[in-house]
C-alpha cells in the first residue's frame, strides 16, 4: 500500500456525551482517514481498513465529544472482501 510509515488522523464532532451516539463521527473520521490515504499518493479502499488498528481518541467539548481516530497503515495490505473468495 506504501503507507507503512504514515500516520493519518482525522477528529470529527459528536454533539451527544454518550458513547452510544458516537458513531457517525466515529464513522466519518474513518472515512477521513482513507481520503487523507489518498491525497498522500496511496491506492486505498474503505476494505484497506479491515484488519487494521484504529486508535481512538476522545475528548470532551462544551456540548459533546470530539473523537479522533487515527491509523498507521501496515506494511501488507488488508484483506478485501474480493479476497477472500479466492
Amino acid at each position: 500500500m506504501g503507507s507503512a510509515e504514515k500516520k493519518f488522523s482525522a477528529t470529527e464532532e459528536s454533539d451527544s456525551k454518550h458513547p452510544s451516539d458516537w458513531g457517525r463521527a466515529m464513522a466519518v473520521a474513518m472515512s477521513r482517514l482513507v481520503e487523507l490515504a489518498h491525497e498522500a499518493g496511496d491506492v486505498v479502499e474503505d476494505e484497506n481498513l479491515y484488519g487494521e488498528d484504529l486508535h481512538l481518541y476522545v475528548t470532551e467539548t462544551d456540548h459533546g465529544a470530539n473523537i479522533t481516530m487515527s491509523w498507521t497503515p501496515s506494511t501488507s495490505p488488508s484483506r478485501g472482501p474480493a479476497d477472500e473468495d479466492q
